[in-house]
């Protein structure tokens, strides 16, 4: 998975438009389990707490949502 980001938006913009897109074109399957916050920040090369301010607003806008103790998933809806 490559990352490359753009000076035009916001990097946690452009992470969220990604992870909308992936799940959009089927790379991200309802129940898929993403990993770890820690994880998805090395493989884009931004700083975790970049990455968990993206994951939140996904979560705030119903696309992933977190089990405690599992970590987080794509919704099934």
């Amino acid at each position: 998975m490559s990352w490359k980001f753009t000076s035009t938006a916001p990097v946690f913009i452009q992470i969220i438009d990604r992870i909308q897109n992936d799940i959009i074109s089927g790379k991200l399957r309802p129940g898929d389990r993403l990993v770890s916050v820690r994880e998805l920040a090395e493989q884009a090369g931004v700083n975790p707490n970049t990455m968990q301010r993206a994951l939140l607003q996904l979560e705030q806008n119903g696309l992933i949502y977190t089990k405690r103790g599992s970590g987080r998933f794509i919704t099934e809806d």
